[in-house]
């Protein structure tokens, strides 16, 4: 899954010609083998396009050819999800298989098209997951759709490790006749059993359950020490999947990296981890639609008042967004606005349709958003302000 540093390395990068490549593939059934034939037939269309945009035959066929590898390679397609986007540029190749169905279509621009990409990578709809036994550790980073495991490699393997590792470096730390005996001693010269100055005893009747907790406890430092520097360079919500015990503590140990916790009783041993992320979001969804809902009567608010840091004309707000003026844009998901930049001439040509220099301009603008810091929402047309194809808050 592709993080968001990838993507963006992919917006950073600029080509003459960019092939971004979208289509829907599946799991499973008859289907499977038309997937690669529909790629294909892409990839030709890719091709014939470059050629009427004046790039030699060769060119493209160097430029093109991992692509055609790809296609031609039967176990790849046995294994797929729901969506597959590949981009080729001169010099370069890359391929994401993705949980979410993308249209099928072909588009070449100066720069890889992200727009199907950001409902997975956007910032805000990131989260972790914990998923905390007395058997094992693990740290996902999660979205809607997917999860990726983060778990550092050096987390305990659950209590046992930790009890293991203590009782060992116990035992080459002590002689044998320093260990504290399990069991207290009377008669002879010795004090009675639970004398106050007999540092044996407190281990001799120590019992069983205030040893687990001690045990537990310890792993759980652990635990909080070893995913501390993850958490705190990407901040998500944070949902832990334990019982309340576990969870408790985990909140007071964490208490100073300031999550925002939400939290599931469950054994996560006992569920798969589609299961666990589907419930995971059902915790978490709310904070990813009030701040949608804060953001669109924000606009709305300043769309009333007449303020100019709403701004509504496309041609405007791409121009605002290549100079890093947009804090947060509102786009139309499944639209697309052809035409370009001219940065020498400080001017937006905006089409219907595309031509040879096009490109997808709402693409454009999302690209340059998340580039300068601002955030992207993806809306059903009707829901983007004056029903427009896009909508921006400046930030001055």
């Amino acid at each position: 899954m592709i993080d968001n540093e990838g993507l963006r390395a992919l917006l950073r990068s600029e080509h003459e010609h960019a092939v971004s490549i979208f289509l829907p593939t599946h799991v499973a059934g008859r289907e499977i083998r038309q997937d690669p034939i529909r790629c294909r037939v892409l990839l030709d269309d890719a091709a014939a396009r470059l050629l009427r945009a004046g790039v030699r035959r060769p060119e493209i066929e160097a430029m093109l050819a991992p692509a055609y590898k790809l296609a031609a390679d039967e176990t790849f397609w046995r294994h797929q999800e729901k969506g597959l986007v590949v981009f080729v540029a001169p010099g370069f190749f890359h391929y994401e298989k993705a949980p979410v169905e993308f249209p099928e279509e072909v588009l070449i621009g100066r720069h890889f098209h992200v727009k199907h990409l950001l409902p997975l990578l956007a910032e805000d709809g990131r989260f972790w997951v914990l998923t905390l036994s007395a058997s094992r550790a693990r740290l996902f980073e999660a979205t809607r759709h997917a999860w990726q495991d983060r778990t550092p490699a050096d987390m305990p393997r659950g209590v046992a490790e930790v009890v293991a590792e203590t009782d060992y470096q116990e035992g080459v730390q002590r002689s044998p006749v320093s260990r504290p005996r399990t069991t207290g001693t009377t008669g002879g010269g010795s004090r009675g059993a639970g004398h106050p100055g007999d540092a044996s005893q407190g281990h001799a009747y120590e019992d069983a359950e205030t040893v687990r907790k001690a045990e537990f406890i310890d792993y759980l430092h652990r635990v909080v020490g070893r995913i501390e520097d993850e958490v705190k360079a990407r901040k998500a919500p944070f949902v832990v999947v334990a019982k309340p015990e576990a969870r408790g503590h985990f909140r007071q140990m964490a208490e100073h990296l300031k999550l925002t916790i939400e939290g599931l009783d469950l054994n996560p041993d006992a569920f798969d981890p589609a299961e666990l992320r589907a419930k995971a979001w059902a915790k978490v969804r709310h904070h990813f639609t009030v701040g949608r809902a804060e953001a669109l009567d924000r606009i709305n608010g300043l769309i009333g008042t007449g303020d100019q840091k709403a701004m509504l004309k496309p041609e405007e707000i791409v121009k605002a967004a290549r100079y890093g003026r947009v804090d947060t844009l509102f786009l139309a998901a499944d639209e697309h606005l052809w035409g370009h930049f001219d940065e020498a001439q400080d001017q937006v040509v905006a089409h219907g349709e595309p031509t040879g220099e096009d490109e997808d301009l709402l693409d454009y603008a999302a690209g340059q958003t998340i580039l300068q810091g601002g955030r992207v929402e993806l809306l059903p047309k009707e829901q983007v302000p004056r029903n427009g194809l896009m909508a921006a808050i400046l930030r001055y």
